[in-house]
């Protein structure tokens, strides 16, 4: 089983469809009288949007935690590798927009 779960794209795909699964439970659950597009504006124009990114990004720690005990050493390299990209986008949110 290890052969077959051990991917550095399964980790970069996982790593970075994890935070989006976050973003959209965390709209549904505060903020569901908005549409998504209303969420997206209303955290660009509160400045909050690399502040909900960086929290979106903690789930990461749990898949990559979960690769590494099961000793999947590539698939964690890539969650680890989307968490800088998702790093990256923030300081490019914060600073930039």
């Amino acid at each position: 089983m290890k052969g077959r779960f051990n991917n550095t794209w399964l980790g970069v795909i996982l790593g970075l469809v994890v935070p989006v699964i976050t973003i959209f439970v965390a709209w549904k659950i505060r903020f569901d009288h908005l549409d998504v597009s209303e969420f997206f504006s209303t955290m660009m124009a509160r400045k909050m949007m690399s502040a909900i990114i960086s929290l979106c990004a903690i789930p990461n720690l749990l898949v990559f935690l979960i690769f590494i005990w099961l000793n999947n050493l590539l698939s964690a390299r890539g969650v680890l590798l989307s968490t800088f990209i998702a790093g990256f986008i923030m300081i490019i949110i914060k600073f930039l927009l």
